[in-house]
């Protein structure tokens, strides 16, 4: 596991070995958990553990998994806490199934892509958790699916070219992208892309959002970080502000939890961050440094809008603190 210093661990800007630190660590950590649940599942039900351990045993050694992995963990614990025992048994039985990623590149996929079919289930239903806003996700239109792929590898091969060290970054902890649209009207709106904290390692991008390379770039840096963030907690949570307090902030029509509207923060810095990166390089046209400027602009109202909301009621821990700190210092400095 790499070593890093505390002041370049907490660093605003992308770190390919951080990111390879915090996804070890997210790995290992799931490899403790399945541990720790073979051993209860043997000393309470006398369950053959044998698969379970040794699926224990390769994520703290070092080995790659799915997002799947760790969505069929968080699913099995909820059913046995949940005394769904038939469930709790078929997930289980899912996770022993479960093999190593091979590929050193995030796969790109549709949703309906995903084999089996039961992984595409998981990954609908883990994204779509908050009842009081679905997130209601499908494959996109058969006649556009193979263009969204392209689309999204084209987008990816500009940020390699252009932001190698934010491209770094998000191979390290992005191990599947999924590209996928929203069901409009169970939804009521739009979205750019998402990613939930019980799916680590998955992406998940509006294959009809994102109309050029520059658009792609930004959603990018958008959701992956807010993935960065997800690695973050392991320790810690980033705020400790109750979910059942709601604030208004500028970034939201709706009131939300404190946890969101750190997150949307964060991540317009490094939305900003990016754009400002793409036009320093010069390679742009002049409709893709229109759509930069933009996008900057937009983001750092963005930020700032959101900060004044986290600076005045966020309770933030340690690891918080230091991560918001960071961003501001990098806004403040960028205007």
């Amino acid at each position: 596991m790499c070593a890093l210093p505390v002041t370049d661990f907490f660093s605003f800007f992308p770190n390919h070995l951080r990111a390879q630190r915090l996804d070890q660590r997210m790995h290992q950590q799931l490899g403790e958990s399945i541990a720790y649940l073979a051993d209860e599942l043997q000393r309470q039900l006398s369950s053959d553990t044998h698969a379970l351990q040794t699926l224990a045993e390769n994520l703290k050694a070092g080995a790659r998994y799915s997002p799947a992995t760790f969505g069929l963990y968080y699913q099995a614990t909820q059913a046995l806490l949940d005394d769904q025992l038939t469930q709790a048994q078929e997930r289980l039985q899912q996770l022993r199934e479960q093999t190593p990623i091979e590929a050193a590149q995030p796969s790109i996929k549709t949703l309906d892509q995903l084999q089996p079919n039961t992984k595409r289930a998981l990954y609908q239903r883990l994204m779509d958790t908050d009842p009081n806003t679905p997130f209601t996700i499908v494959p996109p239109p058969a006649a556009t699916r193979e263009a969204s792929v392209k689309a999204f590898e084209s987008g990816l091969r500009r940020l390699h070219d252009l932001i190698p060290e934010l491209a770094a970054e998000f191979n390290a902890i992005i191990h599947e992208v999924i590209l996928v649209v929203g069901d409009r009207e169970a939804n009521g709106y739009d979205f750019a892309g998402g990613s939930c904290y019980m799916l680590w390692g998955a992406l998940f991008i509006n294959a009809e959002f994102h109309s050029n390379d520059v658009a792609m770039i930004e959603a990018i840096a958008h959701e992956s970080a807010h993935s960065l963030l997800f690695g973050f907690t392991i320790d810690e949570a980033l705020v400790e502000n109750p979910d059942e307090d709601l604030y208004t902030s500028p970034l939201r029509d709706d009131p939300r939890p404190m946890d969101g509207i750190y997150h949307a923060t964060f991540v317009s810095a490094r939305m900003h961050w990016a754009m400002s990166q793409l036009l320093e390089t010069g390679q742009l046209n002049s409709e893709e440094v229109q759509q930069a400027r933009a996008s900057q602009t937009a983001s750092k109202r963005g930020f700032f809008s959101g900060y004044k909301t986290v600076e005045k009621f966020a309770q933030m821990s340690l690891t918080g603190q230091a991560l918001m700190n960071n961003a501001h210092q990098y806004m403040t400095r960028s205007t």
